[in-house]
């Protein structure tokens, strides 16, 4: 018979000891773990983000729609300073979703996020999480999330579903239903975006802040048709984008495709481009191709530009 061994929990404190000298940072450097349990792509934003005279412990973004997440942790039971200072962070940095990690959670503050909940809008919401840390035998210590509070997404598509989408809204939610699966096949692990968007566009990670891979269908100025276009997408271009540019004639030489670099508004944000050109969003006969074609251009823009990012300052 196989022999299966128990998880043992761990004393938080044996982890981290300080909240703010050790946890805040072990979130910030991981979001990798957040991402995973609320199923979006958090990139880091920053920590120990100022709000006024405070500051918010960990501040990401969600590369999928430009969301921006906060969240408040503590190593101890949930308390009405930090359920307090969430709530105010939230609303100081126009935040979409507050997250509250805490060791366990008071009822009292459980019921007060559930009913958060229930007056936020779409695309809008609080979650509450415990946080563990556990071994088997030896091991060294894992963390463990557990979502205890989440927005009622039940609810919300109920709300969306009563609520009239346009023609081409359905047919990009059709064509990031068919598109998603196909990524997450040929590049599992990459992204967890589940949720169809209905935007012509989407964004996935590249484990640096600011910077993203993305997929839209585009109509550029001055064009007569659309171009469905893969991307590197900069958001502060002027300190990045520069040191990708020096290193052009390498990157193009490492590369199968054909790149448009393309500097945007004086550098605040900058895109290198490949474009499938003409590509109508509406000929749904065209799909299979489309799809086939931004696999692999993602696919490959990730494994050109992995080496470059990683090796940013």
């Amino acid at each position: 018979m196989t022999e299966v061994a128990s998880l043992e929990e761990v004393p938080l404190r044996d982890v981290w000891k300080d909240e703010a000298q050790d946890f805040t940072p072990w979130l910030a450097a991981h979001p990798e773990h957040l991402s995973n349990r609320l199923q979006m792509d958090l990139e880091l934003e920053g920590d120990e983000v100022a709000v006024g005279p405070f500051s918010a412990d960990v501040v990401l973004r969600d590369t999928r729609t430009g969301h921006r997440v906060v969240v408040e942790n503590l190593l101890e039971a949930t308390d009405h300073d930090h359920l307090g200072k969430l709530i105010t962070y939230a609303a100081g940095l126009d935040a979409h979703w507050a997250v509250l990690i805490a060791k366990t959670f008071r009822p009292e503050h459980r019921s007060a996020l559930i009913w958060l909940n229930s007056i936020s809008g779409e695309d809008s919401g609080f979650f509450g999480i415990e946080v563990h840390a556990v071994r088997i035998g030896d091991s060294p210590p894992a963390v463990q999330l557990d979502v205890v509070v989440a927005p009622d997404d039940f609810a919300r598509e109920v709300r969306a579903g009563t609520k009239p989408m346009t023609d081409s809204r359905r047919m990009y939610t059709d064509w990031w239903a068919e598109f998603l699966p196909a990524l997450h096949e040929a590049h599992p692990g990459w992204s967890n975006a589940r949720v169809p968007s209905s935007d012509n566009w989407m964004n996935f990670p590249s484990g640096r802040g600011g910077i993203r891979y993305g997929l839209s269908f585009a109509y550029p100025t001055g064009a007569s048709h659309y171009s469905l276009m893969a991307h590197v997408y900069i958001r502060d271009g002027a300190s990045v984008y520069p040191v990708f540019e020096a290193q052009r004639s390498a990157i193009e030489e490492a590369c199968d495709l054909e790149l448009e670099w393309e500097p945007l508004g004086d550098y605040r944000s900058s895109r290198i481009a490949v474009y499938l050109d003409p590509a109508d969003p509406t000929d749904r006969d065209r799909w299979p191709e489309y799809r086939t074609w931004a696999v692999e251009t993602l696919g490959e823009l990730r494994r050109v530009f992995t080496v470059p990012i990683n090796a940013l300052p």
